[in-house]
């Protein structure tokens, strides 16, 4: 594409929720090494990697993410087997003279004759370029796995070219199988123009195709279906994600025992920087079962919120609602059950500024330290310990979390010794966002409507004074159909609600966040709750 570099990537089985081209042209669908993005492409846009590589190999401007593609693309090629390699090889020396489909949509199929205009382009570009051999005149042809069964010779396990640490072989085989299997003809590599993304963007991709929540729908033959427990999966969930995000933060880990109540979408990644940077973390959770990779990974398990509060020094708390924070505070087994004199406890969940103050008197009545600690961010920079934490409560405690702050965010403040400043900050933060999120998709459902290319429409949101990683990521998401939790739609919904009420008790007229609110009790009626936010598209469209 125009403006656009070469960018590695390989032919791949379409999915069906990316559009396909309405042009009379012979297409493919492409998976990006490195981005791991999808697009289809005119076919005279596709070079073979072997014998274009140097051709098309970027030496100035290279952007970010480009040598991790080369990487990912070399390895995939040296992982084929070998007569498969050998066959690839033999028929790029030997090239037949006509192009031949690869797609195998029925769509397309048959339509490459001698008059095809693929052809015709092709030809005429090969005079151009005064007869460059180094360009094969016939993409190979791709033998493709069945659904159903059929040909299949992608059940090889990949060999590392290179040392690798046990959870980072399983890694790169998820992503290769991810990408469209390994059999011979899928790792065929192509060199192709692709649309380029922000480096957040990219790395946001890559992670999102972990099923970090059990509310993921995505599956993957290696890592077991929805609904199997992480441990019985091929190896464990806890080694994928801290293989995947990044670099160890250098923390010096403070010597207190942590306690961690919730391993939700947000306390799963908050826990693992947590264990990562050498915190002794004591963890719990109402579902049992999501504590196993955790324990595995060096966490203690609690048999209940009192056990966890009893055995730790200080206990934070990240669940979803208020009401999951009155059970775990207030309940037979909760947490005042376990405070004693000294004890410190810390609220990062999102509820209402009426219960936060509720806890903190409980909990300070009983000799208890108290503390509020909402963060910002959603699961990408929960993996990547990129939250911002806001504060408010006791200033020791907020010294004393120091470490564990650094482990789990890039920034933390503090917002004051009252009880419930951090809350309200948290939920204009979120009442904003929505209202973002909620016009947006009011926006591309219009463009959907008087006939506009949503692509194009993402494409100049991107460009302009608009451009952020929240309108970046969440169009995408829009476009490609795509709702994975990041930020589920329900908590959103009731972050806007609690903002709704916080604005009645300061009689602050809320017009937009009002109208934003219906937009997202519209998209939970429609059964949307669970999906990320960008999922209001489909109220406004509908």
């Amino acid at each position: 594409m125009k403006s656009f570099p070469t960018w590695p990537g390989k032919i791949i089985e379409p999915k069906p929720e990316i559009k396909r081209p309405k042009k009379d042209k012979v297409h493919h669908f492409i998976y990006f090494f490195g981005s791991e993005n999808y697009a289809w492409l005119p076919h005279e846009n596709v070079f073979p990697y072997i014998g274009n590589k140097e051709k098309f190999l970027l030496r100035s401007r290279v952007p970010k993410g480009f040598k991790e593609a080369i990487e990912a693309i070399e390895d995939a090629i040296k992982a084929m087997p070998e007569e498969a390699l050998t066959d690839y090889q033999e028929r790029m020396a030997n090239p037949e003279p006509e192009p031949v489909e690869l797609n195998n949509s029925t769509e397309s199929q048959g339509t490459n004759t001698p008059s095809d205009p693929v052809k015709k382009k092709k030809r005429a570009r090969e005079s151009t370029d005064g007869g460059d051999e180094s360009v094969p005149k016939k993409t190979p042809k791709v033998k493709r796995t069945s659904a159903a069964g059929g040909e299949s010779t992608g059940k090889k396990k990949l060999k590392p070219v290179k040392s690798l640490t046990p959870s980072e072989k399983l890694l790169k085989k998820a992503k290769l199988n991810k990408a469209g299997g390994t059999s011979p003809g899928n790792i065929f590599s192509a060199l192709s123009p692709r649309k380029s993304l922000s480096p957040s963007k990219a790395k946001e991709r890559k992670i999102a195709e972990l099923k970090v929540s059990e509310s993921d729908l995505s599956y993957d033959p290696d890592l077991g279906p929805p609904g199997m427990p992480l441990s019985s999966a091929s190896g464990t969930q806890i080694e994928e994600d801290l293989a995947k995000s990044g670099t160890v933060k250098s923390v010096i880990p403070t010597p207190m025992r942590i306690g961690f109540l919730g391993l939700g979408i947000m306390g799963q990644g908050m826990v693992m920087n947590l264990l990562r940077s050498g915190h002794e973390v004591t963890v719990w959770n109402r579902t049992a079962q999501k504590c196993r990779d955790f324990v595995k990974a060096g966490a203690l398990k609690g048999n209940s919120p009192c056990e966890v509060v009893q055995q730790c020094d200080i206990t934070f708390c990240c669940v979803a609602d208020t009401t999951a924070v009155k059970d775990i505070v207030f309940g037979s087994q909760g947490v005042l059950r376990g405070i004693t004199g000294g004890k410190c406890f810390v609220e990062m969940s999102t509820i209402d500024e009426e219960t936060v103050q509720d806890v903190a008197e409980a909990i300070q009545a009983r000799g208890g330290v108290y503390l509020e600690a909402p963060v910002v961010g959603s699961r990408v920079p929960a993996l990547e310990g990129q939250l911002t934490i806001l504060a408010s409560g006791d200033r020791k405690l907020f010294d004393d979390c120091f470490s564990c702050f650094e482990a789990i965010g890039k920034k933390s403040l503090y917002l004051g010794s009252d009880p419930g400043a951090a809350t309200r900050m948290k939920l204009i933060i979120n009442m904003v966002m929505g209202s973002v999120v909620a016009s947006l998709s009011e926006g591309m459902a219009m463009a959907e409507k008087v006939g506009l290319d949503l692509e194009d429409v993402a494409e100049v949101l991107g460009l302009g004074s608009l451009r952020c990683p929240t309108i970046i990521h969440k169009s995408q998401a829009i476009l490609n159909g795509k709702y994975d939790p990041h930020f589920p739609l329900q908590h959103q919904q009731k972050d806007l609600r609690l903002a709704l009420q916080l604005g009645d008790k300061v009689e602050q007229p809320l017009y937009i966040a009002a109208a934003a609110n219906e937009l997202y009790k519209k998209a939970r009626r429609l059964g949307y709750g669970e999906s990320d936010i960008s999922a209001v598209f489909r109220a406004a469209s509908n």
